[in-house]
This record gives structure tokens, C-alpha cells and sequence, in this order.
């Protein structure tokens, strides 16, 4: 009875452990996902506030940072979202060419098209469409 009672003490308290280090790591990732928003709303305000919300990252002066808002990629029988490449490709080089490469062959032996919706800054979303194996070029003019 005294080695059974021991033992679930010994359960007990690893039990209490367990729960007490989930609720800390919750409210840790908690806080670092708020802390992460309000720096990048802070962050996002500055720039705005001193008029250099350009991103330039070297493309030269009077270009703005593309925001990519939808991307979709396919033909009527089948659509995927294109969303993530596209946003990588834009990034790496401005441009992005219309392929299966970017979300897989959504319609097989059908022409595809690449429907891009995208933001500079606070401007109205543009809405830009190539054929398949075309390339789109995003940018931002100030």
C-alpha cells in the first residue's frame, strides 16, 4: 500500500509538471506572436511616418514594395492557389513566369493562366493575368 501510494505521488507531480510547462509555453508563444504584430505594425508606421515605405532592395529609387494579396493558377476545370511561389518568385526577382511549377498541373492538357492580385503600400489592389509559360512583372512606381 506505502510503494502504491508513493508511486502515484511520483504520477501526480508529473502530471502537475506537464501541465504547468504546457500553460507556460502557450503563453510564451502567445506573447511572442503579439509582440511580433505590434513590431511589425510599429516597424510598418515608421516607415510610413517617414516617408520610405519603398523597399527598394535595389532595384533603385521610385519603386515601392509589392504585396501579393491572391495568386491563382489554372484553367475552368481546375484552379490552384499560387499564392506562396509567386510571392517567392516576386521577391527574388520582380517577375514571375507562368507554370505548373508554381502549385502543380491543376488542368491537364488545358491552357493555364496566372491571375495575380497585388498592393503597393496603401495604393488599390492591381489585378495582372498572363498565359501559361508568359512572365509577370510586379512593381511598384512612386
Amino acid at each position: 500500500m506505502r510503494l502504491a501510494n508513493q508511486h502515484l505521488m511520483r504520477v501526480a507531480a508529473v502530471l502537475a509538471l506537464a501541465a504547468a510547462s504546457a500553460s507556460v509555453s502557450t503563453s510564451a508563444f502567445a506573447q511572442s506572436a503579439e509582440y511580433r504584430r505590434g513590431y511589425e505594425d510599429g516597424y510598418a508606421a515608421g516607415l510610413r511616418a517617414g516617408g520610405g515605405d519603398r523597399g527598394d532592395r535595389g532595384r533603385g529609387q521610385g519603386w515601392g514594395r509589392v504585396r501579393v494579396e491572391e495568386a491563382q493558377y489554372g484553367a475552368r476545370r481546375g484552379m490552384c492557389d499560387a499564392r506562396q511561389a509567386v510571392r517567392r518568385e516576386v521577391e527574388r526577382n520582380g517577375a514571375v513566369l507562368a507554370g505548373n511549377h508554381l502549385c502543380g498541373d491543376p488542368a491537364y492538357n488545358e491552357e493555364k493562366r496566372l491571375t495575380v492580385v497585388y498592393r503597393c503600400g496603401d495604393d488599390a489592389p492591381l489585378r495582372v493575368v498572363a498565359r501559361e509559360h508568359e512572365t509577370l512583372r510586379l512593381a511598384c512606381r512612386r
